[in-house]
């Protein structure tokens, strides 16, 4: 009766007394299968609760560089219809990069399903993907940053331009007058009809004379006809000359910027009277210099 049981006896751990009850093979199999279950049921159970953890993480993660990139995005989005604008500006043509579906206000709507909800238990993929898309905003990142950079050298080539122009008057007075204009006049040695290369411009004597333009002196000297003059390079258009110095404030080889003193107003080499005689050259080609001075004032104009 008792070979397929199995007796098991619990002592108590002060005297007393012992109890002993016996179970068939079958029950005690079906409480050891059910302990077996529960045990694998509890491993199971934390296991998920790990995965689960762990997926809320990495969710909320991705979450977070989404929202990073949406923002990248935007402000590239942003930079990249300022440059736009800059190049319609200065007249460039348009950037040959392309920023393919990258909106001006955040990102593709391609790229994120907006529709779609975040599962933090259940799906182990993310609705969007991220790395195709970082990918891509990094390119066009490192194209608009090309882009910038060609726009700061257009840039500072045009500062350099205008910084080299002769935009100024070359006389710092508050009083002057042209008393001979850039053209055919008759000349008042002479009484011929000759050419005039350059502006006259009278003021009083020892009047200071400025650069108006940046530049270097390529030559400070003194001519029979010009008197002492100095000559100026600007760039690779443009050179200024000055003539009937009183006399020089630069040497030859030195630089010098915008409203610089060169020199004093005079009245040497073949003069009527104090003035400097001011001729702009653009390609070696004598123009008239008042088509390039942007602060002339009322002058009074004498032939």
């Amino acid at each position: 009766m008792f070979k397929n049981c199995y007796t098991i006896f619990i002592s108590p751990p002060k005297a007393g007394k012992t109890k002993q009850f016996s179970i068939s093979k079958g029950t005690f199999c079906l409480l050891i299968f059910l302990l077996f279950l529960f045990v694998i049921g509890d491993c199971i159970a934390i296991l998920k609760y790990c995965e689960s953890t762990n997926l809320r993480k990495e969710n909320t993660h991705l979450k977070t560089e989404k929202e990073k990139l949406e923002k990248v995005a935007q402000i590239v989005g942003e930079l990249k219809k300022a440059e736009s604008f800059i190049r319609n500006f200065l007249g460039l043509e348009k950037s040959g990069s392309s920023m393919g579906g990258l909106g001006l206000g955040g990102v593709d709507p391609n790229f994120i399903d907006t529709s779609s909800t975040i599962s933090l238990y259940t799906n182990t993929e993310f609705p969007y993907k991220a790395g195709e898309h970082e990918v891509s905003l990094i390119e066009n990142a490192l194209l608009l940053k090309r882009d910038l950079q060609e726009l700061i050298d257009k840039l500072n080539d045009r500062k350099s331009e205008w910084d080299t122009r002769p935009t100024i008057m070359p006389v710092q007075a508050d009083a002057y007058w042209i008393s001979s204009g850039f053209g055919w006049r008759k000349s008042p040695f002479t009484g011929l009809r000759e050419f005039h290369r350059g502006l006259d411009i009278s003021a009083r004597r020892g009047t200071p004379i400025i650069a108006p333009a940046d530049g270097i002196i390529i030559t400070a000297g003194k001519d029979l006809h010009l008197g002492r003059f100095i000559k100026i390079k600007h760039n690779d258009k443009f050179t200024t000359l000055y003539g009937h110095m009183l006399e020089h404030k630069v040497e030859k080889g030195q630089e010098v910027k915008r409203g610089d003193l060169i020199g004093l107003m005079g009245n040497t080499g073949m003069s009527t009277g104090y003035h400097l005689h001011y001729e702009v050259r653009k390609d070696s080609v004598s123009i008239n210099p008042r088509n390039h001075i942007l602060n002339l004032s009322t002058m009074i104009a004498m032939r």
